[in-house]
């Protein structure tokens, strides 16, 4: 299969990587004749070897558990809200120390504000922009800066509501699949407290209480977030299938008589921890993010200054419906109030899903990106949109990076943590399209990073062996 691999280590902020220094070998397998037994194959391989050339790859494999928000729980500020599309502040502040960044530093999916806050406590100055609007106020409220006095008012706001007691009234709320997806009486005490929360004057404050309430959603109804949607807690696996708990019996099960106090504590434990951590980080040398909630494909319409290190993680092309995951606080938070305003919201994000189709003409076209859509066999397709969320993804990609190129200071940097996808045995590469996207922008690609390889369907698995190195998660580094 070729020469011998040489491999180079070396530390990137800390953390162990490797430069592989042919990538051909280490990546495609084209010398591999007995793994290319099918056309497809050979075509998708044929495609990923022109997209490789002269890029350099580095197995980066200790980034793989900062790339996620699996110790996001444990991470201070972190931790006041469940994001687990999100990475580690750890991995930002690698690549600031690494890079040496001391200028903007800018965010354009902003979740829940991992890169601002790297950024702020390294006393740079950022932005962020987010389309989701819980998103948008958790970035916000994360890099808040709490004063002596707003932590005198939390501490007086947090002793209310433990004294606060039980009204006897039925809230109202619009989302009709409540009733489903909550005990009632628990849905009653959520919506108590939000009423309360909202009735705090100091808007730091009612803001940071209106976000752990936010939090708190997914603690006390019936469902669990689960790959890209929601599903009921009710609803038991068994090897013979699934079989359906009554409602009333789960929940009898699994909820305490009072529920009001069960809801309330869990509320207040939330708020201790947040207070725990504004305390202990009290007295930061930091700049406050300035963030906007925004589809960030304008954000050059937001703000003019320039760039000098841009870090996010754009949604896969993986049709995963961020807003589906996140529609009951949307519900509850009162940020949609209809479902047609949520079908309005999910067309004004980046086009990485069906529900995000919003009939926008695609202007970039990429013959790569074309070969490996005609390879699609329609008949295995769960949507026969799927070829448009791939032209419309990289339209978006392409128009962003431009954006980008143009308001990045030279020699400045953009690294973005990409998922690859697959759709009927066919991968697609984003990461290695994207960096063909920049560089027919202007970039350079400095570096992939190949953190860790990820997995797919079993309806796929076994098309996808020989094609296997191409499932994976990566970081695209970037330099103007």
């Amino acid at each position: 299969m070729g020469a011998a691999l040489k491999n180079q280590n070396y530390s990137f902020g800390g953390f162990e990587c490797s430069v592989v220094s042919d990538p051909f070998v280490e990546y495609s397998l084209f010398e591999d004749n007995t793994v290319l037994e099918l056309s497809k194959q050979k075509k998708q391989l044929s495609v990923f070897k022109l997209l490789e050339k002269n890029l350099s790859f580095t197995t980066a494999s200790s980034f793989a558990n900062q790339v996620h928000f699996g110790q996001a729980h444990l991470t201070p500020i972190q931790r006041w809200f469940p994001y687990r599309e999100g990475y580690s502040t750890r991995l930002v502040s690698a690549f600031l120390e690494e890079l040496d960044i001391s200028g903007n530093v800018f965010d354009p999916f902003a979740g829940s504000g991992t890169t601002l806050l790297s950024a702020r406590h390294n006393n740079l100055q950022s932005f962020g922009v987010d389309v989701n609007p819980i998103s948008a106020l958790v970035a916000s409220v994360a890099n808040e800066q709490y004063s002596k006095n707003d932590i005198n008012e939390i501490i007086a706001e947090k002793q209310k509501i433990a004294r606060l007691e039980k009204i006897n009234k039925t809230f109202e709320y619009s989302f009709e699949l409540a009733n489903k997806m909550f005990n009632e009486e628990i849905l009653n005490v959520l919506l108590q407290l939000k009423f309360r929360i909202k009735s705090i004057e100091n808007k730091i404050i009612s803001d940071l209480f209106f976000v752990t309430w936010l939090s708190l959603i997914e603690e006390v109804y019936n469902i669990k977030k689960e790959g890209n949607g929601i599903k009921y807690k009710n609803r038991k696996r068994t090897p013979s299938g699934y079989i359906n708990i009554q409602k009333e019996e789960w929940e009898k099960e699994h909820f305490p008589n009072d529920k009001f106090e069960f809801v309330r504590q869990k509320f207040l434990q939330k708020i201790e921890v947040s207070l725990y951590d504004i305390q202990n980080n009290y007295g930061l040398i930091e700049k406050k993010p300035r963030v906007y909630n925004a589809d960030c494909l304008v954000f050059d319409d937001l703000f003019s200054d320039e760039i000098q290190f841009t870090f996010f993680s754009p949604p896969y092309c993986n049709c995963f419906d961020y807003f589906e995951i996140h529609k009951v606080e949307l519900w509850l938070g009162g940020f949609v109030k209809s479902r047609e305003e949520l079908k309005t919201l999910r067309k004004t994000g980046f086009r990485s899903n069906t529900n995000s189709l919003n009939g926008k003409p695609i202007s970039y076209r990429n013959e790569n990106i074309e070969n490996l859509i005609s390879l699609f066999d329609k008949k295995n397709l769960w949507s026969g949109r799927i070829p448009t969320v791939v032209r419309g993804y990289f339209d978006d990609t392409y128009t962003l990076l431009k954006k980008l190129y143009l308001q990045t200071e030279k020699g400045g940097y953009v690294g973005s943590v990409i998922g690859n996808s697959a759709y009927s045995g066919v991968i697609i590469p984003s990461d290695i399209l994207t960096a063909q996207i920049a560089r027919e922008i202007g970039f350079k690609v400095e570096n992939i990073f190949i953190t860790r390889h990820l997995t797919t369907s079993s309806q796929q698995k076994k098309d996808l062996e020989p094609l296997k190195k191409y499932l994976r998660e990566s970081i695209v580094l970037l330099k103007k």
